[in-house]
C-alpha cells in the first residue's frame, strides 16, 4: 500500500484567496481598496466577471494573479493565470466545449482552473454530470466564503468527483464584492517561496489546504499511518477539536474530540482516499486535500 501525500515537502505556509471581485465587475470597491482589505495576505487573485483587470497601483500583498469568472447564466469557472489572449473572441456561454477550451488556454499557460459555487442552487450551481465531463479540471470550490450552507458548501460534490476517480482539489475562497464578505474563507498553501510560479505549482499538487480561521501544522504518513498534527499554541491547546477523516464515497473513517493536538490514523487499504476536517470550538475550522491511497 502507498499513500500519496501532498504534504510530504519542504515550503512555507502562505495565506490567500484566488476569487474577489472590484468595481470593475460588480463588487463595491476599487483595486486599492480590496488591496487594503487584503493587506496583510501573503496573494491574492482579482477574478473580475468576463473580464481581466490591470493589477497596478500600491499594494503591501506580495503576489497577485489576474484572473477572470467566467460568467455564464449556469454554471461559473475560476481561470486563474489565463493568458491576456483569452479575451479575444472570448464567451461567457455555457457548454462543455466552450468551457473546455477556456480551461485548456488556461491550463496550458500554466494556471489552474477552478469551477465555483457548484452547489449555489438558485443561480450558477454545477450538475455533477457536466462537471465530470470536465477535463483537467484543478479542483473545485468547496467552500464559498459567504458561508451558506445552503448553497456555499460542496464536500458532496467534492467526495462524488473524488468518488468517480476524478483528482480535485478543494479550494476555499471569499468570492468577496462587499465589505464582510473579505477573510471569511482562504487556501494555506505549502510553497516553496512566495511567487506565481511556486505557488502554482504547490497548487497543482495539492500542497494546500483551505481554512475558516484553523489549521494543521502538519500531515506526515509512515508506511500505513497517517499523522496530522493541528495548529498549536498556548490558547488552541485548551480549546476543544472536532476531527473527522473522511474516505471514498465520503464514508467516515475515523473522529476523535476533545482539547487534542494531534490525531493518527492506521490506512486498512480500501479508503481510496482520506481527507481531513478539523473544527475548532467556535466553529472554525480547515479542510485537507485528500491524501490517495493506493494498493500495491
Amino acid at each position: 500500500m502507498r499513500i500519496e501525500n501532498p504534504y510530504d515537502k519542504r515550503g512555507t505556509w502562505l495565506r490567500g484567496s484566488f476569487h474577489n471581485h472590484t468595481n470593475n465587475s460588480d463588487g463595491w470597491f476599487s483595486l486599492e481598496t480590496v488591496y487594503r482589505m487584503y493587506a496583510d495576505y501573503d496573494f491574492l487573485a482579482i477574478s473580475d466577471h468576463d473580464k481581466m483587470t490591470d493589477l497596478d497601483g500600491e499594494r503591501s500583498i506580495p503576489t497577485v494573479f489576474e484572473a477572470i469568472e467566467v460568467s455564464s447564466r449556469e454554471p461559473h469557472m475560476l481561470l486563474v493565470a489565463p493568458p491576456r489572449s483569452i479575451l479575444e473572441g472570448y464567451s461567457s456561454e455555457f457548454s462543455i466545449v466552450n468551457y473546455q477550451r477556456l480551461a485548456d488556454v488556461t491550463l496550458d499557460n500554466g494556471g489552474i482552473c477552478v469551477l465555483v459555487h457548484p452547489n449555489r442552487y438558485f443561480s450558477n450551481y454545477w450538475n455533477l454530470e457536466d462537471m465530470l465531463q470536465m477535463e483537467r479540471v484543478t479542483g473545485i470550490e468547496v467552500y464559498n466564503g459567504d458561508g451558506n450552507i445552503e448553497y456555499d458548501i460542496a464536500f458532496d460534490k467534492w467526495d462524488a468527483m473524488l468518488s468517480a476517480g476524478r483528482r480535485v482539489w478543494g479550494f476555499g475562497n471569499d468570492d468577496s464584492h462587499v465589505y464582510g464578505q473579505e477573510k471569511q474563507a482562504w487556501n494555506v498553501v505549502l510553497a516553496e517561496e512566495n511567487s506565481q510560479q511556486s505557488i502554482l505549482s504547490a497548487i497543482r499538487s495539492g500542497s494546500f489546504y483551505v481554512s475558516t480561521g484553523f489549521g494543521f501544522e502538519s500531515i506526515q504518513t509512515d508506511d500505513r499511518q497517517i499523522s496530522i498534527r493541528l495548529k498549536s499554541n498556548k490558547l488552541l491547546d485548551r480549546m476543544y477539536k472536532y476531527v473527522t477523516l473522511f474516505g471514498k464515497d465520503g464514508r467516515v473513517l475515523h473522529e476523535e474530540t476533545g482539547r487534542i493536538t494531534e490525531v493518527t490514523y492506521s490506512c486498512m487499504g480500501d479508503e481510496g482516499y482520506v481527507r481531513v476536517s478539523a473544527y475548532i470550538e467556535g466553529g472554525y475550522a480547515a479542510f485537507s486535500q485528500p491524501l490517495f491511497i493506493n494498493q500495491r
